[in-house]
């Protein structure tokens, strides 16, 4: 970095904050969702209440999917879908290099052996090609697609790998609610689908909240069955993986406005885009623009050094930056052991930085943001 003869905004930086609770849960929202745990407590329906029912209905609806099963949390969700598909010890699992842990996690916790999957290193998206390979070399009975950074991973190509094979498909949407494959929203697919409401995310929750989304009643009725201890069919182990009433109550509250908050994170990307072009980092291809929820917006830099440099002067001009993902899986120990591909995922891992994204960014921010990059590389 060379230093620039001028310092912005050298009196006072602006604050641009990675995520923007504040305005997310302003008041009015506050005063809505107060007044809905109110009711819960009065009518002492603290598991399974008329917004668990609402949201499952509707959400199920907006992403194309016949059901919406919702559940405890986004880990649990991978998990119960694994054991939909009667995946266990001895089996394998085909999982990106490039994801959050909880992904690899679930195939560990139903014994099940992960596989890397190498990514395609402009986007850091699971490659078909590397797919291919890990099927025929390890006889997968499933892989588990990850929308990253909530771009559209590549579902249909996967599909005629995979189908023929009788591979299963567990798509891992836990950053994708918004996100759309070709004209039809995550979800909409014969797989079994999985959300996080993770409070980052897009559609989050007060706490902790997930969803399987599926097309297929007999799936709907096993993961009925999984969630509430196996209530219903004594064949199958269960576990409590129930969404409680007030996260539901959260959900089914912002649901009716996260179309229009995820047009507003496009649109940014939009900005971002058009405003970071000519400096000198690597951006994402334009076709992910409208088909990206934007719930991530990463930039590719040349090297983790610059990666951590260009991240300590966003902070010192009060932009605040985050790394995803820093190692790839394969380089993490407790599961470097295991096989599969990973030269791309360890080539890109380290060299991504996340920038502000929020559905209440400003092109002031946005602005900042870039005169702030423009700064360090003068």
């Amino acid at each position: 970095m060379i230093e620039s003869s001028f310092t912005l905004n050298k009196v006072q930086p602006m604050q641009v904050p990675f995520y923007n609770f504040q305005e997310l849960h302003n008041a009015a929202f506050r005063e809505q969702a107060n007044a809905r745990i109110a009711k819960i407590l009065e009518t002492n329906a603290f598991v399974d209440g008329e917004y668990n029912h609402s949201f499952e209905t509707e959400f199920a609806k907006k992403q194309g999917a016949k059901h919406c099963l919702l559940l405890a949390n986004g880990t649990d969700a991978l998990e119960i879908a694994l054991n939909v598909h009667n995946v266990g010890p001895g089996d394998k699992v085909g999982v990106p290099g490039i994801t959050f842990y909880a992904t690899v996690e679930a195939i560990l916790n139903v014994g099940a052996t992960p596989v890397f999957i190498d990514v395609d290193i402009d986007s850091g998206l699971i490659c078909p090609e590397s797919t291919k390979r890990m099927i025929d070399q390890h006889s997968l009975k499933a892989i588990m697609p990850v929308h990253i950074y909530g771009l559209p991973a590549p579902i249909a190509e996967l599909e005629k790998i995979c189908h023929p094979k009788k591979v299963a498909i567990i798509e891992d949407a836990a950053q994708a609610q918004g996100t759309f494959l070709g004209t039809k929203p995550v979800g909409s697919t014969q797989n079994l689908v999985t959300f996080s409401f993770y409070p980052t995310k897009n559609l989050g929750a007060a706490g902790d909240a997930g969803a399987i989304l599926c097309q297929d009643d007999e799936h709907a009725r096993i993961i009925k069955v999984i969630r509430n201890h196996g209530r219903g069919d004594d064949s199958r182990l269960g576990r409590n993986s129930r969404c409680d009433h007030m996260q539901a109550a959260i959900l089914d509250l912002k649901l009716p406005t996260i179309d229009q908050q995820n047009q507003a994170r496009k649109n940014h990307a939009r900005s971002y885009h058009q405003k970071l072009s000519k400096l000198p980092i690597k951006l994402l291809n334009e076709v992910f623009l409208d088909q990206s929820s934007w719930h991530l917006y990463p930039i590719h830099l040349g090297s983790p050094q610059e990666r951590m440099q260009l991240q300590e002067h966003l902070k010192s001009k009060g932009v605040a930056s985050q790394p995803f993902y820093e190692t790839a899986l394969s380089e993490m120990k407790s599961v470097a052991h295991f096989p599969g591909e990973d030269k791309m995922a360890k080539a890109l891992a380290g060299r991504v930085l996340c920038l502000p994204m929020s559905p209440f960014l400003t092109e002031a921010e946005i602005d900042y943001v870039r005169d702030s990059i423009s700064e360090f590389y003068s």
